[in-house]
């Protein structure tokens, strides 16, 4: 029965408890293994067995392939040569790794990032943000990515698996610091810190003034001081391993956190160990095991460089002392709980390993690209595997012709014996002249001439390669009669070499590369990097790692070669046409944000092979878009239809106007004739009254000249 995590039975005390037992048991299976922790001595003998029996190590299969794989690149000798003899040899697998690796470099670097972290849960998208660009700055500026990715690549496409690590290191680095004018208490509290120490000092006294009491000068003492201080600094990293030097247990078939052995060959000095934190006299007196530098990987690597082999362990300077050091991660029960651990152990010492360092951890620090994976197995083919044979044939053939060319160009000869001067026969040289007895004493043996039958076999060998590699002449550009044949149908010979190669570099960033910046990730997180300031797009950025969430989601973009950069230029600009006339159509608003624009216009930059689009762009970010510029076609339109509307505008009013003219000439004609008749009928009164007022004085005259008649008579 499975019992939930941290609710596991005590199976010693029930067992002790029903048995009536005081003493402790020990728990065995049928097979007489024990569940109890292990000692020191046994923790050792597992760790030694384990590197012994892992793959990769010295006299192994894969390392006898990896040597002659190196052998074949660098154009060695195969073994079979005869003297007097052509000894010409093919660099095939040279030539073939050497055209894909700038198509694969281009894929990976053309663009602003190599990986996008994405958040697996809401609210978690300012993280993936920042994530995704410190941890792009940091493996491609401070760790020097491309060349990284370089040897990565290239080791994988001739050494079939190219293995690498994430790891980070404290380092404790001494340090001087001075300060000058310090007081008595500003002295203590220096001197407080244990971790400094007084490299240098001394004292100055100052004269602040005079006593007014006693008038004796005030002097202070002022201590100028030199401290040393170890400083501890966390540096997170990420290493191509050289595949001789890497170590995974048998039958493993995928690189993981479940993976039960993988190991790191490192060489250290004894400074580094120390920097490392650990004690001296253990780094001293651990022993230098050389069987290593001796393997056959790295003898063949090294063989020309005038610099193999090499050892310092001879040296006075005991602290420059080079030790090969074993990096161990292996699962392993050592506290006999029944859970098997995982574990990082470094390990030194040739037949007996010495423990320097044992710490559990959570994840596996490795990671590896296959070119050419192979189900169910760790180690898949590379390149060279698939071309190494013809290599051989191909500069065997070539042998055999220029041996023939030569025995064509130096003919045998068939001589009568006694008949012709050997000296003169074997001195050749023009106009030379041979001493014969008879005519026909001499005469050539005849050679058969191998070249259209020996340049036939090498174009087919040449076809055969192409077909493993895809590699063709089309696409390292070198067929010139590629100009007599249709553009379709060598853009469709191209596209289907960039398909090989293409699904070359899918593989790696779904495996190998995927796990490494996850890994890179974790580490920087679990390791407490905090606080890193950073240059983000023309301003200084502040992030804090440990605060991130390790379980967002990697994706790795991958380029495309030159054919279907053209193609996705011209989508592009088919996407940035769309967008501008649906802005034009007024959908712009909800549709069609500044960020979608900003993403067409960066991809664009991308696909023509510049990396960093703010050079050409500005992101906008949240900023509203402004009003959108109309055609200048559309502009003239409206303009048309605003005058031809002002015009008719201008009419309607003309006429309203005329309109209130004509009723107010009406209305004044009114008032006039109005006028008029009030003016005439006034007169009319008037007259009238004048009339009356005449007619009333001519009566009252009247009746005056009858009142003075009447007083008269």
């Amino acid at each position: 029965m499975v019992m939930p995590a941290g609710n596991e039975p005590d199976v010693v005390a029930m067992l002790e408890d029903e048995l009536g037992l005081d003493e402790e048991l020990t728990l065995r299976d049928t097979h007489g293994y024990e569940l109890r922790p292990l000692d020191i001595r046994e923790i050792k003998s597992v760790i030694q067995l384990e590197i012994n029996d892992a793959l990769g190590g010295l006299g192994s299969e894969i390392a006898d392939d990896r040597q002659k794989a190196i052998r074949y690149y660098y154009g060695r000798p195969f073994g079979n040569e005869i003297d007097g003899r052509s000894q010409v040899v093919l660099t095939d697998v040279k030539d073939t790794i050497e055209w894909v690796m700038p198509q694969l470099m281009r894929m990976f670097t053309g663009g602003t990032h190599i990986v996008e972290y994405e958040p697996r849960r809401q609210g978690q998208e300012q993280q993936a943000k920042q994530a995704t660009e410190f941890v792009n700055y940091l493996f491609m500026d401070e760790q020097d990515g491309f060349r990284i990715l370089y040897d990565l690549f290239k080791t994988a496409l001739l050494e079939k698996n190219s293995p690498g690590k994430v790891y980070s290191e404290k380092k404790y680095e001494p340090m001087l610091e001075r300060y000058n004018g310090l007081s008595e208490a500003e002295l203590g509290l220096l001197l407080d810190d244990e971790g400094l120490e007084v490299v240098a000092h001394d004292v100055e006294e100052k004269t602040l003034g005079r006593d007014p009491e006693t008038g004796e000068p005030i002097v202070e003492k002022l201590y100028n001081v030199q401290v040393r201080h170890m400083q501890a600094h966390v540096d997170v990293r990420v290493a191509a391993i050289p595949p001789e030097e890497f170590l995974i247990a048998r039958r493993t078939i995928r690189l993981d956190d479940t993976t039960q052995f993988t190991a790191h060959r490192v060489k250290r000095t004894a400074s580094d160990l120390i920097a490392m934190g650990f004690p001296k006299d253990l780094v001293l007196s651990v022993p230098s095991d050389d069987t290593p530098e001796f393997s056959i990987g790295r003898t063949e690597r090294l063989s020309e460089d005038e610099t193999f082999p090499v050892t310092t362990a001879e040296r006075a300077d005991a602290a420059s002392r080079e030790i090969w050091t074993t990096d161990c991660v292996l699962r392993m029960d050592t506290d006999g709980d029944g859970y098997a651990e995982l574990h990082k152990f470094i390990v030194a010492g040739e037949n007996t390993v010495e423990i320097l360092d044992d710490v559990e951890i959570s994840h596996n620090p490795f990671f590896d690209l296959c070119p050419i994976p192979m189900p169910h197995k760790f180690h898949g083919m590379s390149l060279a595997d698939l071309i190494m044979d013809l290599q051989l044939i191909r500069s065997t053939l070539l042998r055999q012709m220029l041996d023939n060319l030569y025995l064509i160009n130096n003919q045998r000869m068939v001589v009568l014996d006694g008949e012709v001067d050997l000296d003169d026969l074997l001195t050749s040289r023009p106009g030379g002249i041979v001493r014969a007895n008879q005519l026909d004493a001499v005469r050539p043996l005849e050679q058969g001439q191998l070249g259209p039958m020996a340049m036939a076999m090498m174009e087919y060998l040449e076809e055969v390669k192409q077909n493993r590699t895809g590699i063709t002449r089309y696409t390292q550009g070198m067929d010139a009669s590629s100009l007599n044949q249709t553009a379709t149908g060598i853009s469709r010979i191209m596209d289907a070499a960039q398909v090989r190669i293409e699904l070359i570099a899918r593989i790696f960033a779904q495996t190998g590369l995927k796990r490494m910046f996850k890994l890179l990730l974790r580490e920087m997180i679990q390791a407490g990097v905090k606080d890193r300031v950073f240059r983000l797009r023309g301003e200084w950025v502040t992030v804090d790692p440990s605060q991130w969430d390790e379980d967002m989601d990697v994706r790795i973009k991958v380029g495309l070669g030159v054919g279907q950069a053209q193609e996705r230029i011209a989508n592009l600009q088919t996407i940035l046409q769309l967008q501008t006339q649906l802005t034009q159509m007024g959908f712009g608003e909800f549709m069609v944000t500044p960020a979608n624009a900003f993403n067409a216009l960066e991809g664009v930059a991308e696909a023509m092979g510049f990396p960093i689009p703010e050079h050409f762009f500005t992101d906008p970010g949240d900023r509203e878009a402004p009003e959108p510029t109309p055609d200048p076609k559309v502009l003239e339109i409206e303009m048309k239809k605003e005058l031809e509307a002002a015009r008719l505008e201008l009419e309607k009013e003309r006429l309203s106007l005329k309109e209130r003219e004509d009723a107010l000439d009406a209305e004044l004609r009114k008032e006039e004739i109005l006028m008029r008749e009030r003016v005439e009928m006034a007169r009319i009164e008037s007259q009238e009254r004048i009339g009356l007022q005449k007619c009333e004085i001519d009566r009252e005259k009247n009746r005056n000249d009858a009142q003075r008649k009447r007083e008269a008579a």
